[in-house]
Order: structure tokens, then sequence, then C-alpha cells
């Protein structure tokens, strides 16, 4: 499937929580359920933005924004829809965001074998610093460690 003209990725509130377990349950072996996604809006630190597409999301990202770092938490996009470069569009989007709000240094972890991710994330400016050996519980895959510093500065092209 192809979204013609993808709409503008926009920050998500709680009442996006149900849209995003769906997504969320589509695209990861373990994923968060509508509880996890509603006591993650609980929390300042929490932000998630996201592509509408019809009645549910294109894609997402989620992440903590704390002081001026940020950590990733997860991306994604509906499996129908990869391809169209909406996991860049959005990861852009919500690098430019943290520039404006001042925060120089972005983190995360990503499985090892998940070497799409891998590559967006590099596209972006992210370097491999760590490995956490069999990080994933649902599999016991290794996850590698990413840092973006000076994160501050224009968002890298996607």
């Amino acid at each position: 499937m192809k979204i013609p003209t993808p709409p503008a990725p926009a920050r998500l509130g709680p009442e996006s929580a149900a849209a995003l377990a769906v997504l969320e349950a589509k695209c990861f072996p373990d994923p968060w359920d509508l509880a996890a996604f509603a006591a993650a809006f609980a929390r300042p630190a929490f932000a998630a933005y996201g592509i509408p597409a019809g009645t549910g999301l294109a894609a997402y990202a989620t992440f903590h924004f704390l002081g001026d770092e940020f950590e990733v938490l997860n991306i994604a996009t509906d499996p129908d829809l990869r391809g169209q470069g909406l996991a860049g569009k959005l990861f852009a989007h919500v690098l430019q965001h943290a520039a404006e709000m001042g925060m120089n240094r972005g983190y995360l972890e990503v499985r090892a074998g998940n070497v799409p991710a891998r590559r967006l994330y590099a596209r972006h400016g992210f370097r491999e610093v760590g490995l956490r050996k069999r990080y994933y519980s649902d599999t016991g895959e290794d996850a590698l460690v990413m840092v973006r510093e000076g994160a501050a500065g224009a968002a890298h092209p996607s």
C-alpha cells in the first residue's frame, strides 16, 4: 500500500494511546499495550509523534526528553507502508524538534539484527558506541547502543 502524500508528522497526546498500541502490536514481537502507553503519557518526559493514515497511524516514534538529552524509545512503520521513507521523515521531524529545545545528545538501543533501523539511525548522525548482550528478553538478541552528539545542530538528511 502507498500513501500518496503523507501528512506531516505531529505530536501525539494520550488520546492516541490506542492507535499507538495497535501499530506497536503489528511491528514488535514484545509490544507495549494500551496500559503501557497510557502510563507513558503520564510521565512528563515522554513524547510521541506520528504520521496519521486513515483512522490509525502509518508510523510513530516515542522518546524521552531529559534536560539537554533525548532517548529514542521506539520508531515503527506499519509493515504495509514500509519503504516510503516515512520513518526517515518522522525521525528528521523529531530531531529538529529536539534541536529547537536545545538537546545536544541523543541515545538509543537497537536490535543488532535490525539493519534497516541501524541504517536509519546512522543516516541521522548516530554512531555505535556499545553493546548490551542478550538485551531483548523475547529473543535474547543483543542491543547496540548508539549515540548522536551535537544533536542541537541541523538534522542530517534522510
